[in-house]
């Protein structure tokens, strides 16, 4: 997902190829780490909110621990190459600096700290970063003028990630939600429904207002499609496994997938 919506930000932007490539490959590798990262330490946890994606991952670290290390290690030497050889330098700083803050939030979350002062749900911090990090190499390699245009778009985006984090865990729960999971998180799951059409509404709306200047079209329009998608799975998640369930609300957010082969299809 994070290479896919990396090169649809890099494409509306006018971005060389080479460019995405190399931004796409780094993106999807330093995802990946920290995705492993954050389940391995979510699964040391012995609250409600641990589901079965976090146990396999602490199964993973407790029985195959060696292979794990050596597969993120190779991952990381990887990132970091990729990083150093095909990033331009404003970028990779950019990435330095996002790479901080998100240590640092995510060391604060399995610290502890998070349960007793609560200023960020977790859920929301994920696609607050999520969404720079795809968007911020179509930001370095964009013109001035067409930065403000990537800013909407990127924004939609955030929603569209946060909603689906909340989505899996209202959906994993069965319609509930754990106690101690943050306020915002509670809230947007009781009014998923209604958040996901409104943000469905606001994508069309943002199709309609750059008609002209084309640019925000083709993702907008992708960001349109992923929250009807994602409303529909709000509709009929009681006939569906949490399993099936999970990977179609990831699913729901690669439509710019369809902005590509759609075409090619039709030719």
């Amino acid at each position: 997902m994070a290479g896919t919506w990396c090169i649809a930000f890099l494409q509306a932007s006018g971005a060389p190829h080479e460019a995405a490539r190399w931004a796409a490959l780094f993106l999807m590798l330093a995802t990946w780490l920290c995705y492993v990262g954050d389940r391995v330490l979510d699964a040391r946890a012995t609250h409600p909110g641990v589901r079965t994606r976090h146990r396999f991952y602490g199964a993973l670290w407790n029985t195959q621990r060696v292979a794990l290390v050596t597969v993120v290690s190779a991952a990381a030497l990887g990132c970091a190459a990729t990083a150093w050889f095909g990033l331009s330098g404003s970028l990779l700083r950019g990435y330095l600096l996002l790479t901080a803050v998100s240590l640092a939030y995510f060391a604060w979350v399995h610290g502890g700290a998070e349960r007793h002062a609560r200023v960020l749900a977790k859920e929301a911090a994920v696609g607050v970063i999520f969404s720079i990090g795809c968007a911020l190499p179509a930001w370095d390699a964009a013109a001035s003028a067409a930065r403000a245009q990537l800013v909407p778009t990127a924004g939609l985006f955030a929603v569209a990630c946060w909603l689906n984090c909340v989505a899996i865990e209202r959906w994993e729960g069965r319609g509930s939600i754990p106690a101690q999971a943050h306020w915002s998180t509670q809230w947007a799951a009781r009014h998923l429904a209604m958040l996901l059409c409104s943000a469905a509404l606001a994508a069309v709306a943002l199709v309609l207002l750059g008609y002209d200047r084309h640019s925000n079209v083709p993702l907008a329009s992708c960001l349109a499609v992923a929250f009807v998608l994602l409303a529909v799975l709000e509709w009929v998640h009681a006939r569906l496994s949490a399993g099936a369930l999970r990977i179609l609300a990831d699913v729901a957010l690669l439509t710019p997938l369809a902005w590509w082969l759609v075409p090619r299809l039709l030719r």
